[in-house]
């Protein structure tokens, strides 16, 4: 079982408590009331855990020439004259979309078609630039 401790418990003790979580990789739950919990966990073990969110979208080649991007886990698509411009406009609308889901969580959080997205724009947030994004899209 993971560590559990209450909110005031966890807060006069947080640097114990991150240090616990940090250095020892023991991951901790922190509950307040009778049904808020919150996991914390070090991010490179959250990046390790959403490892196979991969992002694979699919390249279609146009009548008229032009590239479309399809990413259908995500319901984004993006179309333009050459890969490159492609992908660094999918790469654009992923950084919003991410954007703009955890602004708007609890309403995606709730909606059938786009609750499943969530570990995928943790993985987009998670990225440290333009050039992670593309590679955890393979592009």
């Amino acid at each position: 079982m993971l560590t559990e401790l209450q909110f005031t418990e966890a807060r006069s003790q947080f640097s114990t408590l991150y240090d616990s979580v940090f250095n020892s990789f023991s991951p901790a739950i922190v509950k307040r009331k009778q049904t808020e919990q919150i996991a914390m966990l070090r991010v490179d073990l959250l990046k390790m855990v959403l490892e196979d969110y991969k992002l694979n979208p699919e390249i279609i080649q146009e009548d008229d020439g032009s590239i479309t991007l399809a990413l259908d886990a995500l319901e984004v698509y993006v179309n333009n004259s050459t890969l490159d411009l492609a992908a660094a406009d999918l790469i654009e609308d992923l950084k919003l979309y991410a954007q703009d889901y955890l602004k708007r969580s609890q309403l995606f959080l709730h909606s059938p078609n786009r609750t499943h997205h969530f570990p995928y724009i943790l993985r987009i947030m998670l990225c440290e630039n333009d050039d992670e994004i593309r590679a955890l899209a393979g592009l």
